[in-house]
């Protein structure tokens, strides 16, 4: 059994000091508040939480006078049984007791572990989630409602907004009162509005804090290799491609958005022909993609089998579609490669871009089925919007089908042709092929001939154009323009529809939020972390936020009292920092201590004063003010066993600061 000591901590719960801190105890004495917290491993979003949290006056005070001890809720079925007000009682009291440098957090991890199985283990977490849970933990260990009532939610039907408003803030007080809705709660004004009959839905909900978007610039800057037909010559015509593992892994159409191209992908955009028959006799191109393989020797029983392995870049080649075969399309490549392929002293053929392209043995052309119609060829291969065909593939003429296409291999000829599938592995007269698909082409080289005729070296050269490493400047945004983004009008994805009491059913309504009344500390959660279908990204945008009079009157939509600004201004006090990127990465908090006025870095077991242009950074996540009617309240009070000093944290327009 044990006994409460005076203070209201329990002895076996006392955190302990660090090792090496051989001042701490009773006889050190040190500036309350002023306490690191141990990382116990990958808990510094947690020690960032704390600290943050700890340095709300109104709440450190409440907790430190034993206030909690009368409204400690046992029986709630929502609650923890009181243990988490407990365990972090028992940390704010450490912490602001003046005897330590530092402690370490065990007691209170293992109960929000306990609770909250999220946090079990040693695993970095999100600070703002650890905040969440908190806040909701206490509120439920110290809400003074024992027996909760049932309580209606009606709509707003054409009511004035302050009937409304306020019959709404009294429903959830009749559910929900502790210290946590006194100091972190505010209300919402919900706007829904339903796309087809027009209904408007009205709802006040109320909200612990404020997760805002940063705005995101819609310009990018990308590296991309350009494949030029002729560099004399202004492109016509480009096609954009995916290139990944020496194959086409996509082939964007022209409608594609640019957010499905990802920074890591390797893209290159390839000059094509641009002419399109426009007479009985004009000449019309078409667009063959075309793979680079090199013929390697595989074991084998029989020690004849030969595989084939892809290398090099892939091509886009422009060919004309009246006049095309084998021999034909051999010039037109080797022509296409002559950069780094050499042209062998026996070949005296002309450029294959100027040789009659008339031959017998006949490629594979482009016509249309039946009825007209092309078959979507799937997502690694292009339409005819991008400039490749995708209607029916047959030969000239009556010549047999693929299987029975001819090679026309010479001794002369560098390399052999194959028609392949998209993913440059299979022959296609193998298998039972679909004639609407998109034809690819394989360059076949012998080891002996790829040595002899083919530069590697030059293969892979590129000129690097004067604008590769340009970087885009991002400008730094106003912490006004994120929440003025919070309230703008948005259509609700179609994953969260809302169902509408008329239509009843359920429609992309367009929904509105605004704020209607603000809590005495405000919560801000910058929503840093962008999670999309093509991308997960750590936003560093610097948003640039006031230390004192933030001035949210122009946002809050209820009618204002003009007597008294101070309702509607805010001076910081704390802030949650993330440095690092999503799965990795490090939490420290900035906070102002509310009996010195002194601003202090928090980094787990360290802790040192800062200045106030130190605080701002790109690393800011989550932002802590204080209503400045709530600060001059509490003035008199903090620090009531020491003599006030002048507070950083809570001056006003026209105070001056001085040092102490």
């Amino acid at each position: 059994m044990e006994t409460r000591n005076k203070d209201g901590t329990w002895p076996s719960a006392q955190p302990q000091a660090t090792s090496g801190a051989s001042e701490e105890g009773e006889d050190f004495q040190g500036q309350p508040g002023i306490c690191g917290l141990t990382n116990l491993g990958n808990t510094c979003f947690m020690n960032s939480a704390l600290q943050c949290l700890s340095n709300v006056p109104q709440l450190t005070e409440y907790f430190l006078q034993n206030r909690y001890l009368a409204e400690l809720n046992l029986g709630n079925p929502l609650g923890m049984k009181g243990e988490i007000a407990e365990a972090y009682a028992d940390l704010v009291k450490q912490a602001w007791s003046g005897h330590h440098r530092s402690i370490v957090p065990y007691v209170f991890k293992t109960k929000v572990g306990h609770f909250a199985s999220q946090f079990l283990g040693y695993q970095l977490h999100d600070s703002q989630e650890l905040l969440s849970f908190l806040l909701d933990g206490l509120h439920e260990d110290l809400n003074r409602v024992k027996k909760k009532e049932y309580v209606e939610l009606c709509d707003a039907a054409g009511r004035p907004d302050q009937e409304v408003a306020q019959e709404a803030w009294q429903n959830h007080k009749r559910w929900n009162d502790s210290v946590i809705v006194d100091t972190f709660h505010g209300l919402f004004k919900s706007t829904l509005v339903c796309p087809d009959c027009g209904n408007v839905s009205v709802t006040f909900d109320p909200f612990c804090y404020l997760s805002v978007p940063l705005p995101v610039s819609h310009k990018r800057v990308m590296e991309v290799f350009f494949v030029s037909m002729d560099p004399r010559r202004k492109p016509e015509q480009m096609m954009v491609a995916d290139v990944f593992s020496h194959r086409f892994y996509k082939i964007y159409q022209l409608e594609e958005s640019l957010s499905s191209i990802l920074d890591r992908d390797d893209i290159f955009i390839y000059e094509v022909s641009g002419r399109v028959a426009a007479g009985e006799n004009s000449r019309e191109d078409i667009v063959l993609p075309v793979y680079l393989r090199e013929r390697t020797p595989a074991r084998d029983y029989s020690g004849s089998y030969y595989g084939l392995m892809l290398f090099g870049h892939p091509l886009l080649v422009s060919v004309p579609r009246d006049r095309l075969s084998w021999d034909a399309l051999y010039h037109i490549l080797l022509y296409r490669l002559s950069r780094y392929v050499t042209r062998p002293s026996w070949d005296d053929e002309e450029d294959g871009d100027e040789k009659d392209l008339e031959g017998k043995d006949s490629l594979p052309q482009p016509g249309h089925g039946p009825g007209g119609s092309s078959q979507d060829p799937g997502p690694e291969q292009a339409g005819s919007s991008s400039g490749v065909a995708s209607s029916s593939w047959g030969p000239v003429d009556t010549s047999p089908g693929p299987s029975h296409w001819p090679q026309r291999v010479r001794h002369k000829h560098l390399f052999t042709l194959q028609r392949v599938n998209s993913n440059g592995t299979s022959d296609c007269s193998t298998f039972k092929e679909d004639t609407q698909a998109q034809p690819y082409i394989a360059i076949d080289w012998e080891p002996e001939m790829k040595k002899r005729y083919y530069d590697e070296v030059e293969a892979e050269g590129y000129v690097k154009h004067d604008c590769v490493g340009y970087m885009l400047k991002k400008a730094p945004v106003q912490l006004q323009e994120c929440i003025e983004l919070f309230t703008t009008v948005e259509t609700l994805e179609k994953e969260n529809p809302w169902y509408c009491p008329t239509c009843k059913q359920h429609q992309p309504a367009t929904k509105k939020l605004d704020l209607w009344m603000l809590p005495e500390t405000l919560i801000i959660h910058l929503k840093r972390f962008s999670y999309t279908t093509f991308s997960r990204e750590k936003l560093d945008t610097l948003v640039e936020f006031p230390i004192r009079d933030l001035d949210f009157s122009e946002f809050v939509i209820k009618p204002q009292d003009d007597s008294a600004p101070e309702l509607y201004k805010y001076d910081l006090i704390a802030v949650s920092n993330h440095y690092g990127g999503l799965r990795d990465g490090h939490y420290t908090t900035f906070a102002c201590n509310k009996d010195s006025g002194q601003w202090h870095y928090f980094d787990d077991n360290s802790v040192l004063p800062v200045t106030e242009n130190q605080i701002e950074s790109k690393a800011a996540y989550v932002l802590f003010y204080q209503r400045q009617d709530v600060a001059r309240r509490l003035q008199p009070q903090a620090g009531s066993s020491k003599p006030p000093a002048s507070s950083a944290c809570v001056l006003f327009p026209g105070e001056v600061l001085h040092s102490v």
